[in-house]
């Protein structure tokens, strides 16, 4: 049987940052506190609440972009993309959509056949969504908005695996 398709698979993946405040508010960003104790206008998207970039988060994505060899942007533009389920207050998230920090890298890695080059197609900041919790014995769902917020760099890279 003669092979029609070959399988390649690219990713998408996300990291989040370790720092001490979310990408655009002072929230902390500590793991396990009682659930919506970590918010604030800026986290729920109130209106009159206005985002800060978090310094550290850009310093961050620009090691990280360098680290991958890739090719920094001279500008930093955020976008909002639209969503609306539950674990986002704002019915937005706000990312980097449509001009990435980071873009056209690569990561060598290790394989049983020998070094391969993996592209990176970009890297970008973003922040992340809240959490649901379902509780099978109530049977509702429960929304913790700490994580809302988040840094996160998502890495997306070429189909090269």
């Amino acid at each position: 049987m003669e092979k029609q398709y070959e399988t390649v698979i690219g990713l998408e993946v996300h990291v989040e940052l370790s720092t001490e405040s979310k990408i655009f508010c002072g929230c902390s960003t500590k793991f396990g506190g009682a659930p919506n104790t970590h918010t604030c206008p800026v986290c729920a998207g109130l209106p009159g609440a206005l985002p800060v970039l978090n310094k550290q988060v850009v310093e961050y994505a620009l090691a990280l972009g360098l680290a991958a060899n890739c090719q920094i942007n001279q500008y930093c533009k955020f976008d909002r993309k639209n969503y609306f389920y539950p674990d986002n207050p704002q019915n937005y998230q706000i990312s980097q959509l449509y001009l990435p920090i980071c873009h056209d890298g690569f990561l060598e890695i290790q394989t049983a056949a020998g070094p391969k080059k993996v592209r990176i197609h970009e890297m970008h900041m973003e922040e992340d969504a809240g959490k649901l919790i379902h509780d099978e014995w109530d049977d509702c769902s429960l929304v913790d908005y700490n994580r809302s917020g988040v840094p996160l760099i998502e890495i997306v890279s070429e189909p090269d695996m």
